[in-house]
């Protein structure tokens, strides 16, 4: 995936984790917005994170608890009235094996960055996450993922689902008894992909919670926004990069709409189907640079206010202030 797509998982994903967050003793507030993410915001139907931000926000909490488990402990966490509409759907297929049939083929849903593929075999079968732009790589949501996916099998399918094998294409993060709780299996560290191996012999399992007229309501619901999902952000998309190449000088949308072939009341029209304003792509970018030039340390904060288009120091500072509740210079501490 180009990393210019800006892959997103749901924002169902991203208020889970916060409610598990705030009843650990974190100001959810405070991480998310240094993560820049909006929490209020989370509450919204399809609302999505970009996954850059939602990763973040996993490293800050993961520091902030001191906390290298933090990924299984949240995949551990099964509160089902906080699972999104792609976990109700899986487990209200017929058997194991169409759920993760189905699985595979939403689950850029919950999240783009991550590929989920699902192999058959005779004896074992396999299902595999892959990270195809290694920059969006994350370990601790790699095993809050897995994590997940395996305590949720074991609670809406069978306790005594039985695993061969566990790997992780990173290095271990935890403890080994960490991972043994969680999974009670052989777990590999260091492999060409992370993968969970199963006897094929569950796949005919009936889903003893399968509801299917719950799951047609579901499916019909997912499919027109996985349809939004693949077509939306296209002029975004561009937008931003031409935004992230022009933001040192000051940013004019009758340029930019000139460099698009349209009129300015078109581009905001047309941004506004996608589901974004203009000024909001550049709020966007620009805080995703400032972050990024703050923690590179090769800039002062009156040159990192130059290159993100800021008339004055000051400017950038109530900006930073307003995007993360803190001043850049607190944030660089």
């Amino acid at each position: 995936m180009p990393s210019t797509e800006r892959p997103t998982v749901t924002g169902s994903s991203a208020l889970a984790v916060c409610h598990w967050l705030g009843e650990h003793g974190l100001d959810v507030q405070a991480l998310a917005g240094l993560a820049g993410i909006n929490v209020a915001a989370l509450d919204q139907q399809d609302s999505r994170v970009e996954l850059t931000a939602f990763n973040t926000l996993l490293q800050l909490a993961a520091k902030s608890l001191q906390n290298p488990a933090l990924g299984l402990h949240l995949g551990a966490w099964t509160d089902s009235s906080r699972m999104g509409v792609i976990g109700h759907i899986v487990f209200n297929n017929r058997t194991l094996q169409q759920g993760l049939e189905q699985y595979q083929r939403l689950s850029e849903l919950v999240n783009e960055g991550v590929r989920v593929s699902f192999e058959v075999g005779p004896e074992v079968s396999v299902v595999s996450y892959e990270c195809p732009d290694h920059q969006f790589y994350s370990a601790l949501n790699i095993e809050r993922m897995v994590s997940q996916a395996v305590t949720r099998a074991r609670r809406f399918v069978s306790e005594k689902l039985f695993l061969r094998e566990v790997g992780f294409a990173h290095e271990r993060l935890a403890p080994q008894e960490e991972y043994d709780a969680v999974f009670d299996c052989p777990v590999l560290f260091g492999q060409g992909r992370t993968f969970i191996a199963f006897e094929s012999a569950f796949l005919t399992f009936e889903l003893p919670q399968r509801n299917p007229f719950l799951h047609q309501a579901l499916t019909r619901h997912v499919e027109a926004l996985l349809k939004k999902l693949q077509s939306r952000r296209k002029l975004s998309l561009q937008v931003r990069k031409i935004l992230e190449k022009n933001l040192s000088r000051a940013v004019d949308v009758v340029q930019i709409a000139d460099q698009l072939a349209m009129s300015r009341q078109t581009l905001y029209r047309k941004l506004k189907q996608e589901g974004v304003s203009f000024q909001e792509l550049v709020e966007e970018v620009r805080q995703e640079k400032a972050m990024a030039y703050l923690n590179a340390g090769r800039y002062s904060l009156s040159e990192i206010a130059f290159l993100l288009g800021f008339s004055e120091q000051s400017a950038f500072s109530r900006a930073f202030k307003r995007w993360t509740g803190k001043s850049p210079a607190q944030f660089r501490k």
